[in-house]
């Protein structure tokens, strides 16, 4: 029986988890989870130790290859593998199939000193319960957020997205959850982490939400009003999210609209 221990240092704003043991095709499912939670929280950086780590199995690393190309979409984080050695750096190389995969560095130390100069970005974060007046709550917390940070021309867009996001916690999840915003390279990032492990799965080609089935009908508004979203698992859940293009302004008398709501 293969052992691995995963020790998450840090979470936020720059996440440090170490590998310890052997990674192979059974422990790898106790390595994402671990990555993956730390991910759900939206760090600026997740730190990979693997200097202490024996890779038994090289089809073992394609996951953590796929989980740093699907981090660069949300929660817009890279992803930095410390500490491979050669044989370990071939075996990433290969897994990773001509894809990009986690940023390389040779130590933890200098991981740290890049993450250092990437921006942490502003967020806000609320906690509900799966009552009726979640989705007005969240609705409000989305305008109030969008007005402090000066991006009211998609308050309307993200507070129809957070609706959806919450609705579908309320009646599906039926746990405590939160609703986390965050503003990241020109992004608004809305993410909802409850209880419930059961995944939030996209609507089939062609799909119109027929009467009644109000969940297919606001998978389908995601659909057309996130530039993306998706749903990641959690050691204790799952966590859906959606990012919305904030439209940059345009210098007064540029002769172009500006956006301002």
């Amino acid at each position: 029986m293969s052992t691995l221990i995963c020790r998450v240092h840090s979470r936020l704003p720059v996440a440090h988890v170490a590998l310890y043991g052997t990674l192979d095709g059974t422990s790898a499912a106790r390595m994402m989870v671990t990555l993956r939670d730390c991910l759900a929280e939206a760090p600026t950086l997740l730190i990979v130790d693997v200097a202490h780590l024996v890779v038994g199995l090289e089809s073992a690393l394609r996951p953590l290859v796929v989980l740093a190309r699907e981090a660069r979409t949300w929660p817009r984080a890279h992803v930095a593998l410390c500490g491979a050695g050669p044989a370990t750096v071939a075996m990433i190389a290969a897994a990773a199939d001509g894809e990009e995969g986690p940023d390389m560095y040779p130590d933890v130390t200098s991981a740290t000193v890049a993450a250092r100069g990437l921006p942490v970005s502003p967020r806000e974060v609320l906690s509900l319960a799966p009552a009726p007046e979640a989705p007005a709550r969240s609705r409000q917390f989305t305008q109030d957020t969008c007005a402090l940070w000066g991006i009211g021309r998609v308050a309307a867009i993200a507070e129809l997205v957070a609706s959806e996001l919450v609705t579908n916690a309320v009646v599906h999840a039926r746990t405590p959850f939160t609703v986390t915003l965050r503003f990241a390279d020109g992004r608004l990032h809305v993410a909802v982490r409850d209880g419930d492990p059961r995944p939030m799965l996209r609507p089939s080609p062609g799909a119109s939400g027929g009467p009644g089935d109000e969940h297919g009908r606001g998978l389908l508004l995601l659909d057309a009003m996130a530039d993306a979203w998706g749903c990641s698992p959690t050691a204790d859940g799952k966590v859906v999210w959606a990012t919305i293009t904030v439209p940059v302004r345009r210098p007064a008398g540029s002769g172009a609209p500006d956006g301002r709501a």
